[in-house]
Parts: structure tokens; sequence; C-alpha cells
């Protein structure tokens, strides 16, 4: 038994197991021998031109999707950018009044970055305009 797609106007409509001598379906279905032809798995909706089956486009996402995507994002920028300012230990230096003028100024810049992605609205997906990180 061996693999086959079987084709309609240029798209995999079945994947079958067939013993037949050849791959000669009903008028106006083509078949093509899918472990010669493809490394991957090849399934309905595939497109074939003859030599080469490509998968099909992806789906678009739906609106919660692109939120939930943009809510992790959000996450994952937060806490990066928490993750420098810790590593700079300027949160500790400021409660003891230790930053240098230069350390206080990034610092500033840092935490006006941090209060930017917390205002992001993320049901506004994926029209959003992300704030970008001060130079490190």
């Amino acid at each position: 038994m061996k693999e086959f797609a079987v084709i309609k106007n240029g798209l995999v409509a079945n994947v079958i197991l067939w013993d037949g001598a050849d791959n000669t379906f009903a008028d106006g279905i083509d078949g093509a021998l899918i472990s010669i032809l493809a490394d991957t798995a090849v399934g309905a909706g595939w497109g074939y031109d003859g030599s080469t089956f490509t998968p099909p486009p992806e789906p678009e996402k739906t609106k919660e999707q692109l939120i939930q995507e943009a809510s992790i994002k959000k996450e994952e920028l937060i806490q990066a950018a928490n993750a420098f300012i810790n590593n700079k230990q300027w949160p500790g230096k400021a409660a003891i009044g230790r930053l240098t003028g230069d350390e206080l100024a990034q610092y500033n810049l840092w935490l006006d970055y941090l209060d930017a992605l917390e205002a992001i609205d993320t049901s506004s997906a994926p029209a959003i305009n992300w704030p970008v990180p001060p130079e490190a």
C-alpha cells in the first residue's frame, strides 16, 4: 500500500492508502504519491502543482489571538525592563541616595519606559505602537 494525495483542481482533497498499480482515479481527479514528493505530512487543503506540495496559507488570527499575543509581549517587555533595572541595582541605590547623576537620568528613562509599557491597551492589537526601550 502506498500513500497518495488525491488531487482535485490543484488542491489535496484527501489522503488515501492505495494498492492500485498506478495513480489513476476518477475523471478530474489525479493522485500524487506522497512518500516520493513530500518531506512533511501532507493533508487536505495543501496545494499541488504537479511536482511540489505547498502548505495551505496560515489562517488570519482572530482578534482574541492578537490580544493574547500582545498581552504576552507586553508582559515579556515589562519583565525584561525590570530585570535590566534590577541588574543595575538602581532601585536599591535610589532608596539610599547612591545614584549618580547619569545613573539617575538612566533610571528615570527606564521608569518612563515601564510607565509607557504599563499604559499599553492590548485590546487595540494589532494596532499598538510599542515604546522603544532606552539605550542600555
